[in-house]
C-alpha cells in the first residue's frame, strides 16, 4: 500500500489504474465520478474507487487530499466486497480521528509500511461493519456450484460483473459468497472474474485480428488502458506485444 498526500488540481482530470483508491479529503473538497456515479470529497465523505475504473476528479479551491492505493492481492475477501462498486460513505467521528491520525503520521509510514498497511486495513474493516454489515442469517450455505458459477462468467464477461450479483443469485450475502468462493477456489471472486477476463482476452488476441479496443469491450475491460494495465501486471507485457509474433 502507499499513501500521498496532494492537491487535486483545479481542473476536470481522469485516470484508471490497476488498484483500488481510498479516497479523503483533509481540507477543502473535490469532486468525482466514477461508473456514472457522481460524488463529492470532503470532511464528511470519503470515496472508494475499485482498480480499472475510469474515474474523473476535479478539486475546488484550497484543499488537501489523502490518497491511498490499495493492491486488490493485500485485501482478504471480505474487504475485496467494498470495491465491488465505486462507493461514497459516510464519515463520522470515529473514522475522523482515523483520517486525522493517517495525516499526521504519513510521513512515518514510509520507514514503517507495514504500519500503513494495519491502519488502512483498520479503516477498511470499520468501513465494511458500516457499509455492508453482517448478516449471520446467510451462513447456512456452505458451498457453492463453482461450475455453475465459472459458466455464468465464461457467458457474461462482456458484462459488469459484481461479487453482489454472483451473490443475489445464491441467495447469500456478499460477504460470505466470497469467503465461500475463495475457500473453495483459494482465489477471491475478483481475481477470478479478472484471469477469466485476461484469459479470454489473450485468446482473441492472438486468434483474432479484432483491434484491442473492441477485445477490451468483449472481454469486460472499462478501456483498453485497463486491459494494458492488467496485461503489464499479470504477464510482464503489453497486449500489443502479442501482435509482433
Amino acid at each position: 500500500m502507499h499513501i500521498r498526500n496532494i492537491i487535486l488540481p483545479n481542473a476536470c482530470d481522469q485516470h484508471n489504474h490497476n488498484h483500488h483508491q481510498l479516497i479523503l479529503a483533509v481540507k477543502g473538497h473535490a469532486l468525482f465520478e466514477i461508473d456514472g456515479k457522481g460524488g463529492v470529497v470532503n470532511s464528511h465523505t470519503g470515496c472508494l474507487a475499485p482498480a480499472s475504473e475510469t474515474h474523473f476528479f476535479e478539486g475546488i479551491g484550497d484543499n488537501s487530499h489523502i490518497i491511498i492505493d490499495i493492491p486488490n492481492i493485500q485485501l482478504n475477501s471480505r474487504l475485496e466486497n467494498l470495491f465491488e462498486q465505486p462507493r461514497y460513505f459516510s464519515i463520522d467521528d470515529n473514522l475522523k480521528l482515523l483520517i486525522s491520525y493517517l495525516d499526521k503520521e504519513s510521513n512515518n509510514f514510509d520507514f514503517f509500511p507495514e504500519a500503513l498497511d494495519g491502519c488502512t486495513l483498520g479503516f477498511m474493516a470499520s468501513l465494511h461493519h458500516r457499509i455492508l454489515g453482517d448478516k449471520p442469517e446467510n451462513k447456512i450455505r456452505s458451498k457453492l456450484n463453482i461450475n455453475s458459477i465459472t459458466r455464468f462468467i465464461d457467458e457474461n464477461l462482456d458484462q459488469k460483473l459484481s461479487v453482489t450479483q454472483l451473490a443475489e443469485m445464491h441467495h447469500v450475502s456478499s460477504g460470505h459468497f466470497s469467503e465461500l468462493f475463495t475457500n473453495e477456489t483459494a482465489i477471491t471472486p475478483y481475481q477470478f472474474i479478472l484471469k477469466k477476463r485476461l484469459e479470454k482476452a489473450y485468446d482473441l488476441i492472438i486468434t483474432t485480428n479484432k483491434p484491442l479496443s473492441i477485445i477490451a469491450e468483449e472481454t469486460g475491460f472499462s478501456n483498453q488502458s485497463a486491459m494494458t494495465h492488467s496485461f503489464q501486471r499479470n504477464y510482464g507485457h503489453s497486449p500489443k506485444h502479442l501482435r509482433k509474433y
